[in-house]
């Protein structure tokens, strides 16, 4: 039969479903035939009938049938790998056969699979029809109980683990990976075969192309059923992307040039496709899958690697996986776990970035560069830019996690950032976040960062921001319900938008007027700083007010009717240029003349608002002086100006100083200012200054002659001031007060319009002298209310409320009589001005004759200096809402400032004490400090170029500005080796030290400065003795810039000079100091104290880096778990370079607090700085154990901790550190209440002393506990590691200290210390031991109100010391002499308490069992001789127990687990 004639029968009778003919028919038909019919219809599309029809005829069961069924379907399989077919037929074929497989036997079945692997060798990517077969063969046979496999009997279950782990080992062909990922999806793979075939997965998808990238990982993705699995494949493809693409990306951005000529393996479109399209499949596989709890639980093992994490594409499939990035509308961003992970993943890259700028140690231990997120988040910003949106709202919502972070200036700044490009790339989203943040601003109104951020964006795209009118009008409602301080803060933004949008503008000016109309004060404040804000943006193009039918009618005439019709109309008509300037701004003014007639406050608001906007708008000068001409003449009382005569003796000129201050009573104690003529008189000026240069658009002529009517009567002492003689009034100092203001309003007046043509500037001394004069009178003044206070009688209620208590200024009650001397009203800029005038050669506005008697005039001289000092401090001190930090004015003020003092004082200081005056000096030294830290605090992204600004060094070639100020320091300390020079100027040396640390915060740990800085600082130690506690700043100096710029073995030596200061415990560190050994000779009994604490500092700073870089270790160990094999050699030798790194540094960490337990430190404060060290330092210790336990699993891991230098550290500290806390207990417990001793017996308080005892030794039973919680971990560990190394052998096994209080025997403890002998019965105070469960909570003992204080068990005899000298001296003479005690009678009274042996203790370590009740007898037991241990000598009979109340405050040791 043709083989057309049969597949025509076969498909006939399939059809009919005649299927007893259809196998009578394949009966009778020979195995070639079939097998011929089945190959000519195999390439064509209806070949699945065929074939269809050919497995039914052949499943009959018969042998024969069965035969002829194999033969076909081996010709079958074998023509798949010959033919070329789509994959749809090819899988229905497969899918056909796989519904008769159950029939097969499993000798066939076992061919089929090899066939399959065969197969899957080849790599034949149009051939892949065993990705389907093979799994659902496996299945059948590992549902077969028993069969065989070339001869060998096997089961099911184990043949087909055979086959997944031969398939798992063989090579994979990069042709086919996607279709073995299908079939292994396919092949139900338990939880440790999948991390092994996904570890195989992350190696060989590394030579990928991107096209072929995410069809393979969507079949990854779906094979991950956890979050554990699914970070494999997210690692493979980040060191994909970054390999191919990022790291070029990276390197272009950090370069000038781009190299253009280099031939890439890969496009980079392709690569950002194959990207989005990922994380496309990574979204869709992980929705219903995994949660982000599953998410977060898995990835807060890279919370310590911010090099992981934080790459782009890292971050984008975290954020893609995030519900906010899903739907962004129903989640709320507080709520996204993953959101927080990454802002704590970026908090602590900020951190490392930190501890890279302040330790080399750090820097050596991290060995990758911190991550640089603003190049991270510009490429997503790039990314985004393309309309490639996969991740826009996670990303976006992560900036606002950002943004919301509570006391987080770097992640402000990080958000804020982001936000300003990605709206200015992305506008159509502005709107929506705007509005946002507005309501942000609004609610959370004690947190900065939402103002500052919509400011940023304001300045940033203006014309987005402008277009949310309706978040803008909605902050301005809110503006008159909130605290005015907080609507001043939230107006910035608007500040920018007013140039562009007269609609923002008109809106503004209409809440300002409701708010100007209101009650409350800070309300009417708000309005005028508003009100000047808006005139400082003011000009013609952004004046023109709305001519809509809906515009209101709060902008009209009548605001302004003061003014003349004149005036109006010229201002107003249309043939003026200005004409839409100059009727807004008489409108806004207008408005604000009514505040000249308000509170005290509200005016002196007014003066300064209208300074700061005549400074940057010089265009407002006529209009303001039109307003305020009338107001500042209405202060005096003179003769009009053609009435005068020439000579001007005889005119009239009074000041009215009852407009300014005034009394409501006859005793004078309610004040009412007024108003502040001073910075009235310092406002005019700066306006008349600014006014000259235009003279235009009004007549000032005046207001001139008033101010030059002042100073000639004040020069002449013609105007009469206020006696100053006792009895001092309140109303009396109030008015002094105002004419010192109004004296420096009128030296302002004369610096702002000196010119070296005319003589005015030679006025300014005798002004002076009378300022001078008026402020020593009113410190007389308040020396006097003081003296009077005093001399009152406290049983006269009458005289007191009298004189303090119904005082009252505006209202507001007040405790001092008179206001401080050290107000002033200058400015900066006014103080620029004299500084140059006092200390410049040449200056531009003053003849250099004229200025000679200023200069040599000390009291003037240090005046401005301290004056100045004061004002620069205030600026960092400003409120959040004059936001000083963008200030680009204040700043050159500032610089302007500081590089006159720098180059006219901190230049030539020595000349400056040697020649004129040294509290001059001090003065000037203390201005140059401030201005650093000023510029620190308030513009520390700007410091640099701040210091650029004043320290021309780099222009002139000469010495940088640290140079100098070290060399200045060191030539005071050689001129003042009789102690002279400090005496007169006590804190001139501590001022250039805190301006050093200012400078050496700011130099790079590369530059040449860092190291020399070190070595100065080391030098100049060992050079001079320091005079007093202050100058110990130097060591926290020299602290700090060890740390910067070496590493290794420094603080040991400090601790070991302690001891020879303040004494040791034990002599043996005492012979043990070598002669290379620091030689501090700043360390002294002086410098002790502050030198511990700054000791204190460096190391507890050292111990929090440590245990950071422990959670890093624990984190680069789980990555090590999960990278593949290839990588494996890398990061495991990462991880053993930083636990050797650790334990190197604490093995130096260790020396130093071994040396500290030696020193007789005082007791207090000192003492428990050292016992908080011990416990920090232990339990970084345990944390380090735990670690080792984490990966110590097998055996070839175990042998590595050997070699990272862990058991060493055992060796080097594990004995001798708590050896020396053993004895320093001792040492507290002799010091604890000697200095209640020397008191007399009625002025002993029992209670107070108790407290003492509890305070002193609250401590102690807390690093007992880590200490044993360490040593609990060691011996977990030396379990797992007893073939290499017994580390038990190091630790030190401890001292059991269990012992009762009883205030009974306490007290009489006491008294009998009172004797005349002095002496305490050694067993009259022992009680018998009581043992108690672990779980004891040892800090019940702190909050106990029983009188307890902590008993020795053996207690030694106490004498007073013979004279006052032996009493002052540590007590570790006392110490060694109890031990001599102890040891004479060890041999009568000793309890012994056996420690069991090494591997006991390692069992018990491990036991959950409760530990046993102690016997009243204790038995000894034999023991090694190495491990045996003397307890403290303990009574051979218990006393009998008296009924009191006991606690225990000792811990004993204990071995339960």
């Amino acid at each position: 039969m043709s083989d057309v004639s049969l597949e025509f029968h076969m498909r006939k009778l399939g059809e009919k479903g005649r299927l007893s003919e259809l196998e009578e028919l394949v009966h009778q038909t020979s195995i070639r035939e079939l097998t011929k019919t089945l190959s000519s219809k195999l390439p064509r599309s209806d070949c699945i009938n065929f074939w269809n029809y050919l497995l039914l005829a052949c499943n009959t069961g018969s042998r024969e049938s069965c035969e002829k069924r194999f033969a076909c379907v081996c010709h079958f399989l074998d023509g798949l790998r010959t033919v070329e077919l789509s994959y749809k037929q090819t899988f229905d074929l497969i899918a056909r056969l796989s519904q008769d497989l159950v029939t097969f036997s499993p000798s066939e079945l076992v061919w089929i699979v090899d066939h399959c692997v065969d197969g899957l060798r080849l790599g034949d990517a149009k051939c892949v029809g065993w990705k389907d077969l093979l799994p659902e063969t496996l299945a059948v046979l590992a549902a077969t109980p028993q069969f065989l496999v070339n001869g060998v009997s096997t089961n099911g279950p184990q043949y087909r683990n055979n086959i997944i782990n031969s398939l798992s080992t063989m090579r994979w062909p990069a042709t086919i990976l996607t279709p073995i990922a299908d079939m292994f999806r396919a092949l139900h793979l338990s939880n440790a075969e999948i991390l092994t075939v996904l570890n195989k997965f992350a190696g060989a998808l590394q030579e990928l192309s991107p096209m072929e990238l995410p069809a393979l990982c969507f079949q990854l993705f779906s094979m991950c059923n956890s979050a554990s699995k699914l970070i494999i494949p997210l690692l493979a493809l980040e060191k994909y992307f970054h390999r191919n693409y990022y790291k070029r990306l990276f390197s272009d951005m950090c370069s000038n040039s781009t190299d253009l000529d280099s031939i890439d393996s890969f496009s980079d479109k392709e690569l950002r496709e194959a990207e989005e399209t990922i994380l496309h499949h990574l979204n869709y596989c992980t929705m219903y899958k995994l949660t982000e709890q599953h998410m977060v639980i898995m990835l807060r093992n890279f919370l310590c690697m911010p090099d992981v994490i934080l790459t782009p594409f890292m971050l984008s499939a975290i954020i893609s996986m995030t519900s906010v990035n899903r739907d962004p509308d129903s989640a709320p961003i507080t709520r996204s776990l993953l959101l927080s992970f990454l802002r704590n993943v970026i908090k602590n890259n900020e951190n490392e970035r930190k501890l890279a700028d302040y330790s080399v140690w750090c820097r050596d231990a991290m060995h990758r560069r911190q991550v640089d997120l603003q190049q991270v988040f510009s490429v997503l910003l790039d990314q985004n830019k393309e309309g490639k949106d996969v991740i826009t709202p996670g990303l976006t919502h992560l900036a606002f996690v950002l943004l919301k972070s509570h006391q987080a200036p770097k992640m402000h700044i990080l958000a804020i950032t982001f936000l300003t490009k990605f709206i200015r790339k992305r506008y159509q989203f502005g709107q929506g976040m705007i509005k946002k943040i507005a309501n942000w601003m609004v609610v959370y109104q004690d947190q900065n960062q939402f103002s500052e951020c919509l400011t940023m964006l304001s300045v940033a795209d203006t014309y987005t921001v402008s277009e949310c009118l309706k978040a803008i009008q909605s902050v301005m409602e809110h503006m008159l319900w909130i605290p005015g301080e907080q609507a001043m803060r939230m107006m910035n933004f608007i500040l920018p938008l007013l140039k562009l949008s007269n609609r923002v503008r008109d809106a503004l000016i209409k809440v300002l007027c409701k708010a100007m109309g209101s009650s409350d004060l800070q309300k009417r404040r708000m309005a005028i700083y508003g009100f000047c804000m808006i005139l400082k943006q003011l000009n013609n193009s952004n004046s023109l007010r709305q001519t809509s039918s809906s515009a209101t009618s709060f902008c009209t005439q009548h605001s302004i009717s003061g003014y003349s019709m004149m005036t109006q109309s010229t201002l107003g008509s249309r043939s003026n240029p200005q004409r839409n300037f100059d009727m807004l701004t008489l409108e806004i003014i207008g408005i604000l003349r009514n505040c000249l007639q308000q509170q005290f406050d509200i005016r002196c608001t007014l003066y300064e608002n209208l300074q700061r906007a005549v400074e940057l708008n010089a265009k407002l000068v006529p209009h303001i002086l039109q307003v305020i001409d009338w107001h500042f003449r209405s202060f005096f009382e003179t003769s009009p100006a053609e009435d005068q005569v020439a000579n001007d003796v005889d005119s009239v000129f009074r000041i009215r100083y009852d407009l300014m201050v005034s009394s409501n009573d006859d005793m004078h104690m309610s004040i009412q200012l007024k108003d502040n003529l001073g910075q009235l008189v310092q406002f005019v000026s700066q306006c008349l200054a600014i006014f000259e240069r235009s003279p235009y658009g009004y007549d000032a002529s005046e207001m001139q002659r008033l101010l030059t009517l002042s100073v000639q009567r004040l020069v002449a002492n013609r105007l009469n001031l206020e006696d100053t003689a006792p009895p001092a009034t309140h109303l009396k100092c109030a008015l002094v007060q105002q004419q010192l203001h109004f004296i420096e309003g009128i030296i302002s007046h004369i610096l702002l319009s000196s010119k070296p043509t005319n003589e005015i500037i030679t006025n300014v001394l005798p002004l002076f002298k009378q300022h001078d004069k008026l402020r020593k009178d009113l410190q007389t003044l308040a020396g006097a209310s003081k003296k009077s206070r005093k001399r009152a009688k406290p049983n006269d209620s009458t005289q007191n409320n009298t004189t303090v208590g119904n005082l009252t200024v505006n209202g507001v009650q007040v405790k001092s009589m008179c206001i401080s001397t050290t107000e002033n009203i200058w400015d900066l800029c006014i103080l620029d001005r004299f500084l140059h005038l006092l200390h410049d050669d040449i200056v531009p506005f003053a003849a250099p004759e004229k200025t000679t008697q200023l200069r040599s005039h000390e009291p003037l001289v240090r005046y401005v200096l301290e004056i100045t000092a004061l004002k620069v401090e205030h600026i960092r001190l400003e409120p959040d809402y004059k936001q000083m930090t963008y200030s680009k004015r204040t700043l050159k003020q500032l610089t302007d400032i500081t590089k006159t003092i720098y180059e006219r004082c901190i230049r030539r200081l020595p000349d400056l004490w040697r020649d004129f005056d040294m509290q001059t000096a001090e003065l000037a030294a203390k201005v140059f400090l401030e201005c650093l830290r000023t510029a620190h605090c308030t513009y520390e992204k700007r410091f640099k170029e701040f210091v650029k600004g004043f320290d021309m060094a780099t222009l002139n070639n000469k010495e940088e500005a640290i140079y100098i100020v070290q060399n200045v320091i060191e030539e005071f300390m050689k001129e003042d080796s009789n102690g002279d020079l400090i005496k007169d100027a006590p804190q001139l040396p501590i001022h250039l030290l805190e301006s050093l640390e200012i400078l050496y915060d700011h130099v790079d740990f590369g530059d040449r400065a860092a190291a020399e800085s070190y070595t100065w600082l080391l030098n100049f130690c060992r050079s001079y003795e320091l005079p007093n506690a202050d100058f110990g700043l130097v060591h926290r100096l020299l602290f700090t810039q060890r740390q910067k710029t070496h590493s290794g073995s420094f603080f040991d030596g400090i601790a070991r000079q302690l001891g020879q200061v303040l004494g040791y415990l034990n002599d043996k560190d005492q012979s043990n100091m070598d002669s290379s050994e620091l030689s501090l000779k700043s360390l002294s009994t002086i410098t002790a104290g502050s030198c511990l604490q700054h000791l204190y500092s460096a190391v507890h700073k050292q111990l929090e880096d440590v245990d950071y870089f422990i959670m890093k270790a624990n984190n680069l160990n789980y990555k090590c778990q999960l990278v593949s094999d290839s990588d494996q050699v890398y990061w495991r030798g990462n991880l053993d370079a930083l636990d050797r790194s650790i334990c190197t540094q604490i093995i130096y960490i260790s020396r130093t607090l071994m040396a500290l337990t030696n020193v007789c430190i005082p007791m207090g404060s000192m003492m428990d700085g050292l016992l908080k060290l011990l416990i920090q330092h232990y339990t970084c210790m345990k944390n380090l154990a735990k670690h080792y336990l984490s990966w110590c699993t097998t055996d070839d891991s175990i042998g590595i901790v050997k070699s990272t230098k862990f058991e060493l550290l055992l060796r080097e500290v594990g004995q001798q550190l708590p050896a020396n806390f053993y004895d320093l207990i001792n040492y507290i417990e002799a010091n604890t209440l000697d200095d209640e001793s020397k008191q007399q017996p009625k002025k002993r308080q029992l209670k107070a002393e108790r407290a003492k005892v509890l305070r002193e030794t609250r401590l102690i039973p807390k690093v007992i506990m880590v200490i044993e919680d360490f040593n609990k971990q060691v011996i977990i560990l030396s379990k797992k590691c007893k073939k290499l190394s017994r580390l038990t052998d190091h630790l030190h096994l401890g001292t059991i200290r269990d012992f009762d209080i009883q205030s009974g025997d306490l007290r009489a403890a006491i008294e009998r210390s009172l004797s005349e002998s002095y002496d305490i019965d050694e067993d009259s105070n022992q009680a018998e031991d009581q043992v108690e469960d672990q779980g004891t909570d040892v800090d019940e003992a702190e909050d106990d109100e029983e009188e307890i204080v902590a008993q020795k068990p053996q207690t030694s005899r106490r004498r007073r010391a013979e004279n006052d000298a032996d009493e002052s001296q540590p007590k570790r003479k006392r110490v060694l002499k109890e031990k001599e005690t102890v040891q004479k009678k060890s041999a009568i009274n000793k309890k012994t308490v056996a420690h069991p042996p090494p591997k006991q203790v390692e069992d018990d370590a491990e036991s959950s069992e409760e530990d046993d009740e102690e016997n009243e007898e204790p038995v000894e037991e034999e023991m090694p001789t190495n491990l045996r241990r003397t307890t403290r000598n303990a009574p051979s009979e218990a006393k009998t127990k008296k009924p009191t109340i006991a606690r225990r405050v000792g811990l004993q040791r204990s071995n339960k687990k």
